[in-house]
């Protein structure tokens, strides 16, 4: 995945300005940023939805800016992409939607289709759901049934927007633990998850690519920014932090340094 030098204006106002960065095969990352910072036309760009004014967008060495539609269709079966809210469809029960998603992005067969469907509902723990509408779901189920079909078609990418904005830290806890366990189960390529939160991209991954106004203001290792980048980077990454439980900080994998700078000990 790779956007180089990525600009987006709507209405003469710039969304993204110059924005470059290269993700490998394997490799897993968080797009972080404040809300309205453009993580989310990044995304759009990134899967051919909506065209940049300018710069090079390129998807497992697809040239994302100059496909056709049929390119950028054949290209997106091999993504799979887990919207905000679940993005299930409203007259299709939880199997409906996992088998919409296998039908029309591999070549399973029905059979092997119901298996991957008992083994996702498995791995989420909700086996009691596959015949239910997405209105008798939690907002938290809906995330869980969402990544699974995003997964279920064993993608080479798989996106995931702001998959646990909204939700309860529990909640969260399984929908990240999970992102990690189906990823490997189904061998997937690699993962970008978009959010807001710290806590959520630290845990998720150990590159952060952060975006600010529209532009990338920095990319690396976390523990690496969270002490030694801009001021303001160190303060978007630490305030949201500083003040939890020693224990859980270390759990986190805070660095040392970091610790002993916010802690008294």
């Amino acid at each position: 995945m790779t956007l180089e030098a990525v600009s987006k204006s709507y209405d003469k106002i710039p969304v993204l300005k110059n924005i470059s960065f290269h993700i490998k095969p394997g490799e897993r990352v968080s797009l972080l940023g404040p809300g309205g910072c453009g993580k989310s036309t990044v995304l759009k760009i990134l899967l051919g939805l909506t065209p940049p004014d300018q710069g090079a967008v390129q998807l497992m060495d697809r040239d994302m800016v100059a496909a056709s539609e049929r390119e950028k269709q054949e290209t997106l079966r091999k993504v799979g992409m887990a919207f905000q809210q679940g993005g299930l469809f409203d007259f299709m029960t939880v199997e409906e939607n996992l088998t919409f998603a296998m039908e029309h992005m591999t070549d399973m067969s029905v059979d092997e289709m119901s298996q991957k469907i008992e083994a996702l509902l498995k791995t989420v723990k909700l086996t009691r759901t596959r015949r239910m509408f997405p209105h008798e779901l939690s907002g938290g189920m809906k995330r869980r049934i969402g990544i699974a079909r995003a997964l279920a078609t064993d993608p080479v990418v798989s996106i995931f927007d702001e998959p646990t904005s909204g939700l309860d830290p529990v909640t969260s806890t399984i929908i990240l633990n999970m992102i990690h366990e189906l990823g490997t189960q189904t061998e997937t390529g690699a993962q970008l998850v978009a959010t807001s939160s710290v806590e959520i991209a630290i845990r998720f991954a150990e590159r952060l690519i952060l975006i600010n106004e529209g532009e990338v203001v920095a990319d690396g290792s976390w523990k690496d920014l969270i002490l030694n980048s801009t001021d303001w980077v160190k303060h978007f990454l630490s305030v949201r932090l500083i003040g939890i439980d020693i224990e859980y900080a270390r759990e986190l994998g805070l660095p040392d340094e970091f610790i002993r700078q916010h802690w008294k000990l």
